[in-house]
């Protein structure tokens, strides 16, 4: 029911089947939802919600590092997780409050101030801390992005707005790509994630760099590829081999962006990883179909119909752009 509803429902009741009513209620609300929305201290003074509260004053920048330094250390030891007596139980299950109230205070930091600096890589911090929490056991629960109500790629997209917020510089640009390696969110992994780094590349040399930055971190992965591959670490080798190719096709992306689809093409062939040749075409065509870029389309395509049997939906995409194209 709607609250309207309930209020009309409630007079037809009486005082004290009223307050069974509200004793029932309190009766089934969980023990859980109980401490995290401090219904004991609402039904204590009701009142208390309705005092003007003082305007919350934003700690010092150093303060609030300490806070939050203090508490990535807590959390990186399991200290949200379970049992101990570091943290509380009630703090524990409200660690996503603590985490709200970070990221409220650090946003009011002007970007391109000294404080505003730090608290931008304060956010990198925190967002690698739920990125990992998403993946292994870290908080009491596994949903980290949504429990603080913002998506992984949109909290992503917020940090590289305060990082390019000023002047350009490839070590913020650095910063940013540092953190496209964190885990994947599996409750909202999206394709914005990387389409939201290309977005916020305004210009040519940021485009460039970017390319040069992530060919870089691919290169150190191969390696690291081939020590996994040698100690049969396959969950590692998985890893590195989806890292790899998320970059390749992110540069694929970005060489479309600069008007040279070409060298994207003929990067991404070269460093993307996948044994079946029909499935790399697969994840090739489709990009440069949702690019519109029909003439590269049609020129791959045709260099491995001969080659490969292509499955059937790229042979009706085929059929449809090489007929609209010819037109």
């Amino acid at each position: 029911m709607k609250v309207a509803e309930v209020r009309e429902c409630l007079k037809k009741y009486n005082m004290k089947e009223k307050d069974s009513i509200i004793i029932e209620l309190y009766k089934r609300i969980p023990k859980k939802v109980k401490e995290e929305y401090e219904i004991d201290k609402y039904l204590n003074d009701i009142n208390e919600e309705k005092k003007p509260k003082d305007k919350e004053t934003v700690q010092d920048i150093m303060t609030l590092k300490g806070e939050i330094d203090y508490f990535l250390s807590c959390a990186n030891q399991g200290l949200y997780a379970s049992p101990n007596r570091v943290i509380p139980k009630k703090e524990r299950s409200g660690w996503r409050f603590k985490v709200k109230k970070f990221i409220k205070d650090l946003n009011t930091f002007e970007p391109s101030t000294n404080e505003g600096i730090l608290a931008t890589n304060m956010l990198g911090a925190i967002f690698k801390i739920l990125s990992y929490g998403s993946c292994s056991l870290t908080f009491t629960n596994w949903e980290t992005f949504r429990a603080i109500g913002i998506s992984q790629d949109n909290f992503l997209d917020m940090i590289m707005k305060r990082k390019f917020a000023g002047a350009y510089s490839k070590d913020d640009l650095t910063f940013i790509v540092k953190l496209l390696k964190v885990d994947k969110d599996p409750y909202g992994w999206s394709d914005a994630f990387y389409g939201f780094f290309i977005d916020n590349l305004k210009n040519k040399v940021m485009l460039e760099d970017a390319i040069s930055l992530l060919d870089e971190e691919i290169q150190n992965t191969n390696v690291k590829l081939k020590e996994h591959e040698k100690k049969h670490e396959y969950t590692r080798e998985y890893n590195c081999e989806e890292l790899i190719n998320d970059f390749s096709e992110t540069i694929l992306k970005i060489y479309i962006k600069l008007d040279k689809p070409d060298l994207g093409i003929k990067y991404f062939q070269t460093n993307y990883i996948e044994k079946q040749i029909e499935v790399k075409e697969y994840v090739l065509l489709n990009i440069l179909k949702n690019y519109e870029l029909y003439a590269e389309y049609l020129k791959e395509y045709e260099s491995k119909m001969d080659k490969v049997k292509l499955r059937e939906s790229l042979q009706i995409d085929y059929k449809r752009i090489k007929r609209e194209y010819d037109e």
